[in-house]
């Protein structure tokens, strides 16, 4: 009798151990749960994100048909829109990679030394998106900072574009003084 008192003892004070070490799992699970959720991008929060866009004017569009990394980099821009950060998480080598065959693909035609300051930007910001998107402790203002910066600096690209065709189509020769 004294043998299985001992044995009902034990196996009552395990079961209590037990069940409160599943609490705490389940507790530390949630929390973990809130807090990815709470570094979690949604689309509606880039939505919220406040900036003028521009689009490219034909002779921009024509200009840049060819030009392949370009025309992906904006459809990556509007995966990112939509909250699909899967490119600008990528390993940071091949960011790097992507925005030197960015520029080396760049056509002739717009290599001007205003639009090459905007690629030059441009790079950075993908590349501080790419840190912050796989930095672990970076808060989720932060990355919509980074994004916000982004899609600016891809607008003003876009802005400089169409301004060196805007200003070729208006660069009327004038006479030569004479004097």
């Amino acid at each position: 009798m004294i043998l299985g008192a001992k044995n009902i003892l034990c196996l009552f004070i395990l079961m209590i151990v037990m069940g409160c070490e599943d609490d705490k799992s389940s507790a530390v699970k949630q929390e973990t749960q809130e807090q990815i959720e709470a570094r979690t991008i949604s689309e509606e929060d880039i939505e919220q994100i406040e900036y003028l866009e521009f689009g490219l004017s034909q002779d921009s569009k024509v200009a840049v048909e060819d030009w392949q990394k370009y025309n992906e980099l904006s459809k990556q821009i509007t995966f990112l829109k939509n909250a699909d950060l899967s490119f600008f998480t990528s390993e940071s080598e091949l960011i790097r990679t992507f925005t030197r065959e960015f520029r080396a693909e760049m056509p002739k035609e717009l290599k001007t030394k205003e639009i090459l300051a905007r690629i030059t930007a441009l790079d950075t910001k993908i590349q501080k998106l790419n840190s912050q998107l796989r930095l672990s402790t970076s808060s989720k203002q932060e990355k919509l900072k980074c994004i916000e910066e982004l899609l600016i600096a891809f607008r003003n690209l876009k802005l400089q574009i169409n301004k060196k065709f805007e200003f070729e189509k208006n660069n009327i020769l004038r006479p030569a003084n004479t004097v």
